[in-house]
């Protein structure tokens, strides 16, 4: 598998679903889209409402390298950053419910790592080739 990197950048979440979708079929990683459309649309979504502040006209980007078996996600929003953002190990089944306070979980449980850095949260996963 030979790398692949590149950048997509989008404003709102208009068209973030369909974004995703060809970032997963360009990379031809559609055994593994479940994951990788639940962690983008996660990451996405927080950008918009917490980096960006639901700013419509703020961009958010989105990177993405898949070299040999690992790929690599970088999400920036147009925020300042520099707040601490937890990414929970665990979470109760209630908040599992509730609409609001699971997708950093969700984002920690179908990643290997995860981590954020002023405005952009990086992300790794491992992908076992087929």
């Amino acid at each position: 598998m030979g790398a692949v990197q590149k950048e997509v950048m989008l404003r709102g979440l208009e068209c973030h679903q369909m974004i995703i979708d060809g970032i997963i079929e360009e990379l031809n990683l559609e055994a593994y889209a479940f994951d990788i459309r639940l962690i983008l649309i996660e990451a996405v979504t927080n950008a918009y409402y917490h980096g960006n502040l639901s700013d419509c006209s703020k961009p958010i980007t989105i990177r993405y390298l898949l070299r040999d078996k690992l790929l690599k996600l970088q999400i920036e929003d147009s925020g300042a950053g520099g707040g601490v953002l937890l990414f929970p190990e665990t979470i109760s089944n209630e908040e599992l419910l509730e609409d609001g306070g699971r997708g950093l979980y969700l984002i920690r449980c179908f990643s290997d790592t995860v981590e954020r850095v002023d405005n952009t949260m990086y992300i790794s996963k491992s992908i076992c080739s087929s």
